[in-house]
This record gives C-alpha cells, structure tokens and sequence, in this order.
C-alpha cells in the first residue's frame, strides 16, 4: 500500500513539473490547419515559430502535440532520440509544392523532451 501511495505522489509531483507551453500570441490553430504547409499560412509564420522555438526546448512530446498538432513526419534516431518534422512551405505532399520546402525540425531526448529545435 505505501508503494502504491509513493508511485502516485511520484507521478503527481512530476506531472505538476511538466513545463506548460506558452507560446505567448503564435496563432496554433492557424499552423494546425495548414497541413504540410499546403495553404501557406506556415510561410507567413515563420517569424513566430522563429520567436517561438526557445519556448519549445524542455516540453514534452506532448506539450508539443497540443501546440503545433501532430507532426507530418516522425524519425526514429540512434539512443532512442525521435524527431518530429512539420513542414513550413507546401511540400511533396501538396497540389504546387515547392522545390526546396523548409522544414520545423523538433530533436527529442530518449524520455520525450524537446532539446534542440531548427528550421531547415
């Protein structure tokens, strides 16, 4: 019963720890619906994602999920590491994609937490 106990004050504590995201007025919305920066409204917000990737280091994958939406490309890196990659300008994917589309690049350790965010 007391291991009980200390694993639920454990998780508690950490859950009260997690780093909320603000973003301060990056318009999350607009960026979710612009999917592989088809429409876009990604390319106009460059700026914002730009003032906005040191808010981005130290949040969990999910934290970073309920900003930006979930990721148009996920790779699995050596020692567990996983990038998220979110395209800026209209992609492969689009109906007039661009040739050289940049990308929002998100590296996340081994326990899920943002440490290095690139646009390329």
């Amino acid at each position: 019963m007391h291991k009980l106990l200390l694993v639920v004050i454990s998780i508690s504590f950490l859950a009260a720890c997690t780093k909320k995201a603000d973003l301060g007025d990056f318009n999350q919305e607009q960026w979710k619906n612009d999917t592989n920066g088809c429409l876009g409204q990604r390319a106009q917000m460059v700026d914002e994602i730009r003032e906005a990737k040191p808010k981005l280091l130290g949040l969990y994958q999910k934290s970073i999920i309920k900003v930006l939406g979930r990721p148009e490309q996920e790779e699995l890196y050596k020692r567990s590491q996983t990038y998220y990659i979110y395209a800026i300008d209209p992609s492969k994917d689009c109906r007039e994609p661009v040739a050289d589309p940049r990308f929002l690049r998100i590296r996340f350790t081994s326990l899920g937490i943002a440490n290095e965010v690139n646009i390329r």
